[in-house]
């Protein structure tokens, strides 16, 4: 076993940045669904059809739109944690090798 801790900062920071890319993605889905439900938001019409619309459709599309606000929030959160923990490992592993002894 040994004392030594590898990392692999450039595998953390490729995986920050392609959460990157997931949480951009996450952030459009959710900003076009946000934009076509307030645009159709009274689709189903009046009268029966827009009640039926409201009891059968409505409820489904409010937990979809919570769970992108999560989806949004919690991507962005994960990339941003882990390119910081990748740039703190690269900064501790540089000042370590400026400090140890030379062999």
């Amino acid at each position: 076993m040994s004392d030594r801790v590898y990392v692999d900062t450039a595998g953390l920071t490729r995986g920050g940045l392609n959460l990157g890319q997931w949480s951009s993605t996450a952030n459009r889905l959710a900003a076009h669904m946000r934009n076509v439900t307030a645009t159709y938001r009274h689709a189903g019409g009046t009268g029966e059809m827009g009640e039926q619309f409201d009891a059968n459709y409505r409820p489904g599309a409010e937990k979809a739109m919570e769970f992108l606000s999560m989806l949004e929030e919690a991507v962005g959160g994960i990339s941003e944690k882990t390119l910081l923990a990748g740039k703190k490992f690269e900064d501790t592993d540089d000042e370590a090798n400026g400090v140890a002894p030379k062999e």
